[in-house]
């Protein structure tokens, strides 16, 4: 019965992302704003918003996000604190990136990989949902390249077939202190994609399509629908507290440390807080930044809590200040948002070495993305792989540090 609840409540939030697309002003453009996402690359920055529509952006996000609950009801997986994480991981990333025509391919492939090994798909299921940042690899050959859509998609399935292995392997490096590791592994796949492409000849450019309009609507709006979860998380809020104290290292499921309802109210103070720091340092609400605030939440089933991500964000800002780069600027935008896939660093060592992984993680997080040609969607998640290790790396030589 507990589960049938979890569920429905992370089902209804999927849900009410397509009623909001509906009802928001200008959808009646939906079908051929919706079709511009289908068929859109996809690399980053690609913002849904612009690209489409507000509404077609916020109906596509609701349908991924839905399919990921799909896949963890057919593989009678639970929606625990790694499922709900990669639930709205998708929705969020479905903003600017992901579509239902380009997830496919991957999780397809690490079906296959799973189905090669005899292992059961469960077991592989974050894999594949986390998997699928590398959907812009399936819309670029698909649609950008002219190689037509089925070799877009064979190279999506080979790259879900290649994943399991190589994010098993490269958990070990960062000890679990990046919480994006299939994100730093789909950061050296994209990376020989990439190379591969430029051998063929093709040099894919990383676009930078930004929405800056309806701010006032998206800042009233999502910060109402993230409010709600401190609401419905309200009765759990003592037990919250546990959560706070605890380091947050891969793997840390938050639903099952302290039940539902706390780990509701951690989802939903996390993202007023990256909504709240959009706001404080004059950034824009649109399908990236939101896609950010919607992985911190997810994260904050597993991992992330208002005590382990406020120092990354807090190093990132520092990091702005003293650099090239304005904090309002795309990269430091999304870096403070994403990059709190750090929070273990902080959550263990504390908020000093923290703030100082935080901006450590700024200058790397601006250097890689020509890496990956912006077909690894989580940028972040590739550069926060590099921070972690480099930080438990010396922990380790220098303290002794043993998970």
């Amino acid at each position: 019965m507990e589960e049938k609840k979890r569920v429905i409540v992370i089902g209804g939030y999927m849900v009410a992302l397509i009623i909001l697309g509906i009802l928001w002003p200008g959808s009646a453009n939906f079908i051929e704003d919706f079709s511009d996402i289908l068929f859109a690359r996809g690399i980053l920055i690609t913002d849904f918003f612009e690209t489409g529509s507000i509404p077609a952006a916020l109906i596509n996000s609701g349908l991924v996000g839905i399919i990921g609950i799909a896949l963890v009801c057919f593989s009678r997986t639970t929606m625990s604190g790694p499922t709900i994480a990669a639930v709205f991981t998708l929705a969020g990333f479905a903003l600017f990136g992901k579509t239902p025509i380009n997830v496919w391919p991957v999780i397809l492939g690490v079906a296959i990989s799973a189905f090669i090994l005899k292992e059961h798909f469960k077991n592989l299921l974050l894999v594949a949902m986390f998997g699928t940042a590398l959907g812009p690899v399936v819309s670029l050959i698909a649609f950008g390249l002219g190689w037509g859509y089925w070799a877009g998609v064979s190279i999506g399935v080979v790259t879900g077939i290649i994943l399991p292995a190589l994010a098993t392997h490269l958990l070990h490096t960062h000890q679990g202190f990046s919480l994006y590791n299939v994100g730093f592994t789909c950061g050296f796949v994209g990376m020989y994609v990439t190379g591969y492409l430029q051998m063929q000849g093709h040099v894919p450019e990383m676009p930078l399509i930004w929405h800056e309009g309806s701010q006032l609507a998206l800042g009233v709006v999502f910060t109402v629908y993230f409010a709600s979860m401190v609401v419905l998380g309200w009765p759990g809020r003592k037990r919250a507290v546990k959560l706070w104290k605890l380091p947050g290292t891969l793997v840390t499921d938050f639903v099952t440390e302290q039940g539902f309802r706390p780990t509701i109210f951690n989802m939903g103070l996390v993202g007023l807080m990256g909504m709240l720091y959009i706001y404080v340092v004059g950034g824009v609400y649109n399908g990236p930044s939101l896609g950010g605030v919607f992985t911190m939440v997810g994260f904050a089933a597993f991992g992330k809590h208002v005590r382990n991500v406020w120092p990354i964000m807090a190093g990132i800002y520092i990091g702005s200040l003293i650099s090239v780069w304005e904090a309002v600027d795309p990269g430091p935008l999304l870096a403070a948002l994403f990059g709190t896939t750090l929070a273990p660093i902080a959550g263990r060592f504390g908020w000093l070495i923290g703030i100082f992984a935080g901006i450590v993680h700024l200058s790397v997080v601006m250097l890689v993305g020509p890496f990956h040609g912006g077909m690894n969607l989580y940028n972040n998640g590739f550069a926060g792989g590099l921070v972690g290790t480099l930080f438990i790396g010396i922990s380790r030589w220098f303290y002794g540090f043993k998970r």
